[in-house]
């Protein structure tokens, strides 16, 4: 990168002053050059020259395979609506801080420009007098303050500290992005109650996440909160939450919304909340200035918002919420009805002509949308590699809608826009939680132990490495060479993991009892165990969640285990028979199903860096980047040894 006013033929040159130029651009618009003499991008705005590099990426992207690349000639381009949101509750199930980069990654590539972020919550519970363990049920509250009188909130699995939210904002504001920060209350606040059960209220027909407002020390308190977290952002807008609560304290509630924008409007910034006002009746009128964050047509009605002069958001379920494997809202967003039907100024889908729901689409107080994720089945609910891929299936839709409303849609149909955004999707920079390395083949991975190493069989180079002891040895029994492995032992290969599809499979010759939890296949992304903590029974961990086979590898003999994931389920094959499924056991009250889990298969070791290795004899490990059956994992184990399980 060079500063200058000058460029060159093969320069991309960055500018600002498109305004001058074409005085009805806003201010996140661009102007976009291609020539034989180089490719300028003039922003009204530094974020505006931002999405103009976006586009050119996307260009880039999508460029002819035989070498053509970029058209000569002339963009205009601005997006039309200002605010372009998604909203993600990482409350409910811990996301690492480089999962979140790589969503603030995704979301600024459709030019996103604001991320909301929700601290705290739990998942639903009953009235107290039905579920009498209410303090018992998981909450997350995701800020780690190191002052006393807070710290004690932060989770345990996963919470941030000043520092790790200063340097997320200073990543996301690179790439064009603003952060909301939500602290939800009084509802959705099991966090506190759980720690003060008398501020929650006194009767068995309240939840026990509600926090009662009618109790003297529970505004300050919620105060306090704000004033020791507010300077931790900077974005000049907070979003309090205030949905969901108890129905029979409407204007309590009200008072204290009312309330708490005074407040922070003292500590200069603007309040947000939750469409709330349907569902909390009352005499009270909320403050105008407050904007709304429109969900549902019970709890909120824009028409009557915007006559009040309330400036709203649209992210209208159940259309624009995603909840993975939920029986309510979206498991993965249809973007084919998106696309074709939504925009921020609809609210109601299937009749864009009824004016008691939608707005104008001209309305001024309509600042824009987005779409929601919620985790409301907590972390054993999805896998992080399943929940990027569900959140990248709906960014890039609404990106389009909220960039460009129904114009794109008029020239291009669906079918034509689909693959298109999929080879976009699929090749983001800087995204690595698709989890789908290159592969110049179907075979990703053959190690056969042969040649007396790792060495790969497969056509991509991906050759392991033997540490801690483990030693190639003459297994006998029709397996000729096998690694014989110790607790201590592992084999470490290039590749951290691969999502669906793909099929891996290996051969294992346990030694005698296994230690617990000892682990055969590792990664960040999880673990394939040969025993749990409390049984010895094939277990798979994905983000420190368990979920068992019940299938047991017998000590001392040879058994052929694989697995294979479509897109639809993870199958476990158990000497080359289908014999379990990697399932989740949803336990909530009102759902009380199995879903099947697309496991994200660990590739980075065999056995385990950290000292808790099964112990034994492996064989014949293969990865392939597509999804296979029983009968062929029996012809691939064959392959690999002379011999029958």
């Amino acid at each position: 990168v060079v500063v200058s006013s000058k460029y060159g033929k093969n320069d991309i040159f960055l500018t600002l002053g498109a305004e001058k130029k074409d005085p009805k651009l806003n201010h996140e618009g661009y102007l976009l050059d291609i020539s034989n003499k180089g490719i300028t991008v003039q922003g009204v705005t530094s974020r505006g020259s931002f999405w103009g590099t976006r586009s050119l990426l996307q260009m880039l992207i999508l460029a002819d395979e035989d070498g053509y690349a970029l058209p000569q000639g002339h963009a205009r381009d601005y997006p039309n609506y200002n605010e372009r949101l998604f909203m993600q509750d990482i409350a409910r199930k811990p996301i690492p801080m480089s999962d979140l980069e790589e969503y603030a990654t995704l979301t600024s590539f459709y030019k996103y420009n604001t991320l909301l972020q929700h601290y705290n919550d739990n998942p639903a519970v009953q009235v107290k007098g039905v579920m009498k363990d209410w303090q018992e049920k998981y909450a997350g509250f995701r800020l780690r303050s190191d002052n006393p009188e807070y710290s004690m909130y932060a989770s345990n699995d996963t919470a941030y500290t000043k520092q790790d939210m200063r340097q997320f904002q200073d990543f996301v504001k690179a790439r064009g992005l603003d952060l909301i920060p939500e602290i939800d209350a009084p509802a959705h606040s099991l966090c506190f109650t759980k720690f003060h059960p008398e501020w929650s209220i006194n009767s068995d027909t309240a939840r026990g996440d509600w926090l009662d407002l009618g109790n003297p020390a529970v505004e300050p308190f919620l105060k306090g909160v704000w004033t020791e977290f507010v300077d931790w952002f900077d974005s000049s807008q907070i979003s309090i939450g205030a949905d969901e609560y108890d129905p029979t304290k409407g204007d309590l509630a009200r008072t204290f919304i009312n309330s708490m924008h005074d407040f922070l409007a003292g500590l200069n910034r603007t309040t947000r909340m939750w469409g709330s006002e349907v569902r909390l009746p009352g005499t009270v009128e909320i403050d105008s200035d407050i904007v709304t964050t429109y969900w549902d047509a019970s709890y909120s009605n824009a028409n009557a918002l915007v006559a009040r002069g309330q400036k709203v958001s649209n992210l209208n379920a159940p259309d624009a919420y995603l909840v993975p494997r939920t029986y309510a809202y979206e498991d993965f967003i249809d973007s084919r009805k998106i696309y074709n039907l939504w925009e921020p100024w609809v609210f109601d889908i299937l009749d864009k002509t009824n004016t008691s729901r939608n707005l104008r689409p001209d309305e001024p107080l309509l600042t824009g949308g987005g779409f929601a994720n919620w985790n409301d089945f907590l972390s054993e609910s999805v896998t992080r590699v399943e929940l990027y891929d569900r959140v990248s299936k709906a960014a890039d839709v609404f990106g389009e809608k909220l960039w460009t409303g129904a114009k794109n849609i008029d020239q291009v149909s669906y079918d034509k826009w689909a693959p298109l955004a999929k080879k976009l999707r699929e090749n983001i920079p800087g995204i690595t939680l698709r989890r789908r390395p290159a592969s110049k083949g179907q075979y990703l991975i053959s190690y056969d132990f042969e040649d007396g190493a790792a060495a790969d069989g497969s056509d991509n180079a991906n050759n392991g490495e033997l540490h801690n002891g483990a030693t190639v040895v003459e297994a006998g029994e029709g397996h000729g060479r096998a690694v014989k492995m110790t607790a201590d032992s592992y084999i470490s290969t290039p590749i951290e993991g691969i999502a669906y599809p793909y099929a891996v499979g290996m051969w294992v010759k346990p030694s005698g009892a296994q230690q617990a939890k000892a682990v055969l296949l590792e990664s960040g992304d999880g673990r394939v165990l040969v025993s749990n903590s409390t049984s010895p029974t094939v277990t798979f961990v994905q983000d420190d969640n368990e979920y068992n086979t019940q299938i047991i590898l017998p000590a001392d003999q040879w058994s052929h285990l694989a697995f294979s994931a479509d897109g639809t389920t993870t199958r476990v094959f158990y000497n080359f028979k289908h014999a379990a499924s990697v399932n989740y056991y949803n336990p909530r009250w009102d759902v009380l199903q199995n879903s099947t889990m697309q496991v994200t298969a660990p590739l980075r070791t065999i056995g385990s860096a950290n000292g808790n290795s099964f112990s034994g004899l492996v064989d014949g490990f293969f990865a392939m980047d597509r999804a296979s059956y029983a009968g062929e994992m029996a012809f691939i184990g064959k392959h690999y040894a002379n011999a029958l399980p």
